[in-house]
């Protein structure tokens, strides 16, 4: 499966976040201090659980993005179909990640550039954003707050934030809190909004109408920190399916009513796409689960991975769609969890 950082966008409809997110990151290190792009073992969860944290519900939902696993290659001339066969998005194996990856698109799109940090993510096919020393090669979406983990200057970060607007759709920022190693800045004219930067990420509230925007981007810090409970810590189901199906370049997931199904729904995407209006009927009431896919950075195939708690769905349902898109597949069954391994050898 041929398939790099800016096919990820284009494969996913996000044109717009595309023109924010282009090509992106480093393809050496990934965001979480791993040179493998997803962190830990397959006995473990993945580097980016360590920001997950359930909300007061105890649910707990998230999409993830390592960009520096999407290698460049030769589908940058342009030549990759913008569209993907019925078969592929019919697959919840390929279907989550992807769908999964409209909604971060769009949340790190809207978000970075209402803060004037396009350019953290290297958008170097806009003229229009001026790149920045500081780089995320990964993104992070749970429970509303976006983590860009990577190597960040926060002198020029607050710089940016600072500066006096240069257009009505922009905000001025001051720095009004800090946590750890990280301060915090929320808009100067009162308005809601909050936007953790450190050394090794930023951390920003994707949704501006939230009622403490600053404990929000406090609550994923400090579980990183080891200062606040984590998902995998509070949630037993949660720590097996990210460790067990966690470990990919794009992965979606979640856990009790974090864990969306209808992918267009409230929790869901925004601005259309090929995947944003399929559903997965055959996933309803499971309890919580992961889909990942990683991919083969010389062009070669692609492989996903898939671990839920069966709850009420449809075991039967269930078997038949797992990798149904796949070249080879597997999936097992085993009292209340489910697991599937599934690979590619292309898609066309």
């Amino acid at each position: 499966m041929t398939v790099n950082r800016r096919d990820v966008l284009k494969l996913t409809g996000v044109s717009m976040a595309a023109g924010a997110a282009g090509c992106l990151g480093s393809d050496d290190e990934d965001g979480n201090g791993n040179g493998n792009g997803n962190g830990g073992g397959e006995d473990s969860p993945p580097t980016y659980a360590q920001w997950l944290t359930t909300d007061d519900e105890g649910a707990v939902g998230f999409i993830y993005i390592d960009w520096s696993d999407l290698e460049d290659s030769e589908s940058d001339d342009g030549t990759q179909d913008d569209e993907l066969g019925e078969e592929y998005q019919n697959d919840p194996m390929m279907g989550l990640p992807m769908a999964g990856t409209i909604a971060a698109g769009f949340a790190i799109g809207f978000g970075l550039n209402s803060y004037g940090l396009t350019g953290v993510l290297e958008a170097t096919d806009s003229e229009d954003v001026a790149s920045l020393d500081s780089s995320a090669d990964a993104t992070l979406v749970a429970n509303k707050t976006v983590v860009l983990p990577g190597e960040i200057d926060t002198d020029e970060v607050a710089d940016v934030l600072t500066a006096e607007p240069e257009s009505a759709f922009e905000k001025q920022y001051e720095r009004s809190d800090g946590i750890d190693d990280y301060d915090i800045y929320t808009p100067a004219d009162g308005n809601s909004g909050a936007i953790a930067v450190g050394e090794s990420a930023i951390v920003f509230a994707s949704d501006n109408e939230m009622t403490d925007p600053v404990a929000a981007v406090k609550t994923p810090i400090e579980a990183a920190a080891g200062e606040a409970e984590r998902a995998t810590e509070e949630v037993a189901d949660v720590e097996w399916f990210l460790s067990a199906a966690g470990h990919g370049a794009v992965a979606f997931g979640g856990y009790g009513d974090e864990f969306e199904i209808d992918l267009n729904g409230d929790g869901g995407t925004s601005g259309g796409g090929e995947f944003s209006d399929v559903e997965y009927p055959e996933l309803e009431g499971l309890e919580g689960g992961v889909s990942s896919l990683s991919f083969d950075g010389d062009g070669g195939g692609g492989a996903g991975e898939f671990a839920a708690v069966l709850g009420d769905a449809d075991a039967s349902a269930l078997e038949d769609s797992l990798g149904s898109s796949a070249d080879e597949r597997s999936v097992d069954i085993d009292d209340d969890r489910v697991t599937a391994s599934a690979t590619w050898n292309a898609v066309e």
